[in-house]
């Protein structure tokens, strides 16, 4: 598994799909990409997706986990 898809793993299904919003990406999937997913929770189907975006740095996703550990 890459980095990048470790520290999305990392993130709630809220939090990607708010990093998602705020970076335009769009979720429409092909009748094929449709029947892949088919079995996969939202979170995870997220973070798959995600992780093959390439305007989405492992930096921006450091800096998400490391805000909400801020937080808590």
């Amino acid at each position: 598994m890459s980095l990048k898809k470790e520290l999305l793993g990392e993130l709630t299904e809220k939090q990607l799909k708010k990093l998602a919003e705020n970076k335009g990406i769009k979720f429409s999937m092909s009748e094929s990409q449709e029947k892949y997913y088919a079995d996969w929770n939202e979170k995870e189907k997220l973070v798959d997706i995600m992780n093959d975006k390439e305007d989405i740095t492992i930096k921006e996703i450091e800096d998400l986990i490391k805000n909400s550990n801020s937080k808590k």
